[in-house]
C-alpha cells in the first residue's frame, strides 16, 4: 500500500494517454469535448470493458465510438429502468393504500393488527413522520401542510395522503412490516393469482430500489452485480437463471420488472424498449448483464386477463 500521487490532467493530456494505451481516435476534438463534459473518471468504467491488464491497454482495435456507445447504450438503459420501476413503484403505492386503509381505516398504521409484530407500529409511524417531515422541519409537499392547517388530529394524515412523498425504499420497509396475509391481499389486488404467495414472500420489491437508485442517481446498471440478490422461486419457471446468469444481474431483474408490469397492467413497453436498445446497440455484449447470448425476448407470456387494455 502506498500514497495517492496522481495528477489532475487536462482533457487534452487525458485523451492523448488514451491513445497511448492503444484506443483509436478519428475525431480528436470531439473526443476532447466529451471528456470536458462526462468527465474521464466517469467514462473510465466503461472503458474497463475494452482494457486488459494492470497498464489498461486497449484491445487491438477499440475505437472511442466504441466506448462512447457503450455510456450512451447504459444512459438509455438506465432511463428505461426507471420508467419501468417508476409504474411498479406507483402500482404498490396505490395497492397497499387501496387495500389496507379499505380494511383498517384511513390510520390503518395505528392499528397493531395490520403488522406482523405489533412493534411495527411505532416504526412504521416514525418512518411517515420521516418522509412526510424533512430534516429541516419542512413539509414535503404543499398537500401535507394544509392537512395540518386544517385538522388537529390524528397526528398524522391519512395514510393515501403520506404515501404520496415516500420513496420506493419507504414503500418497501412498509410492506415488509405489514402482516404476511396484507401482503398477499395487497399481490392479489396487483393482479397475482395462484403466485400471489410467491411474490407477497419475495424481497423483489426492495431489491427494485436498488435498480431505482441506480438510475436516478445516474449510476451505472451495464455489467453491474447488484448487492441484493432477489428471492429465486423454482415454481415460477420463466424466472429461473441460466447458464450466463445469476440472480445478482441485471437480466434476473430486468425479468422481475416485466413478470410484474405484465401481471399488473399487460404493460410490456419495459420489453419492447428493450428489444429496440438492443437492435440500436448491436455490438453490446447482453451476456455481461447476464442475458442469453441469443436473447431476443422474455419467455414470460402469462397476462392479467382482467386488466386488459383498451
Amino acid at each position: 500500500m502506498t500514497g495517492f500521487n496522481k495528477v489532475a490532467l487536462t482533457a487534452e493530456e487525458q485523451l492523448n494517454l488514451l491513445i497511448n494505451r492503444g484506443l483509436i481516435v478519428e475525431d480528436k476534438a470531439s473526443a476532447v469535448d466529451i471528456l470536458k463534459r462526462i468527465g474521464y473518471y466517469r467514462l473510465s468504467a466503461y472503458m474497463r470493458n475494452f482494457q486488459r491488464g494492470i497498464n489498461h491497454e486497449f484491445v487491438f482495435g477499440t475505437n472511442f465510438k466504441d466506448v462512447i456507445d457503450l455510456y450512451n447504450f447504459d444512459e438509455e438503459l438506465r432511463l428505461i429502468s426507471f420508467n419501468a420501476v417508476r409504474k411498479i413503484e406507483i402500482a404498490y403505492r396505490a395497492a397497499i393504500s387501496n387495500v389496507m386503509s379499505k380494511k383498517y381505516g384511513s390510520h390503518w398504521f395505528y392499528d397493531a393488527g395490520a403488522f406482523k409484530n405489533s412493534n411495527y407500529v411505532k416504526q412504521c409511524e416514525n418512518l411517515i413522520k420521516s418522509e412526510i417531515i424533512n430534516k429541516k422541519g419542512v413539509y414535503a409537499a404543499t398537500f401535507i401542510a394544509k392537512y395540518y392547517q386544517k385538522y388537529n388530529s390524528p397526528d398524522l394524515p391519512p395514510f393515501w395522503m403520506s404515501a404520496e412523498t415516500f420513496t420506493l425504499g419507504a414503500i418497501a420497509i412498509i410492506y415488509q412490516m405489514i402482516s404476511s396475509q396484507n401482503q398477499r391481499e395487497i399481490t392479489e389486488y396487483l393482479g397475482f393469482d395462484i403466485d400471489k404467495k410467491i411474490v407477497s414472500q419475495s424481497n423483489w420489491l426492495y431489491a427494485l430500489t436498488v435498480i431505482r437508485n441506480t438510475a436516478a442517481h445516474n449510476a451505472r446498471l451495464f455489467n453491474k452485480v447488484f448487492r441484493i440478490k432477489p428471492t429465486i422461486n423454482k415454481n415460477i419457471k420463466e424466472l429461473q437463471v441460466n447458464s450466463s446468469s445469476t440472480s445478482s444481474s441485471y437480466y434476473y431483474l430486468a425479468m422481475i420488472m416485466n413478470y410484474y408490469l405484465k401481471t399488473i397492467s399487460n404493460d410490456i413497453t419495459f420489453e419492447d424498449d428493450l428489444i429496440r436498445l438492443f437492435a440500436k446497440y448491436p455490438n453490446i455484449d447482453k451476456t455481461k448483464m447476464g442475458f442469453p447470448a441469443n436473447w431476443q425476448k422474455f419467455t414470460i407470456t402469462k397476462v392479467n386477463k382482467h386488466k386488459v387494455k383498451k
